[in-house]
């Protein structure tokens, strides 16, 4: 084997992996604050320019809520 192949970064050997268009935050929050914190969400990042989502969401044993938002980093340009 060619020692400088066996010390070479794995990137370099298979390419950069793609950097994920999507940006994931994670709270947690009680029921209706978190409510509250997803509808503001979709209010800055609107589904229709930003693919926003509910991504994850669980009951916590302690009532709250925790959830995943997920977003593109970027907006959509609309092509109109």
């Amino acid at each position: 084997m060619n020692a400088a192949c066996a010390t070479a970064p794995r990137n370099a050997l298979m390419g950069a992996m793609p950097r994920d268009p999507f940006i994931r935050e994670k709270f947690t929050r009680q029921h209706s604050a978190a409510r509250k914190l997803a509808a503001e969400y979709f209010e800055r990042f609107p589904k229709e320019q930003y693919q926003t989502e509910v991504e994850s969401w669980r009951e916590l044993q302690s009532q709250n809520i925790e959830f995943t938002m997920k977003r593109l980093r970027e907006p959509i340009e609309s092509g109109g």
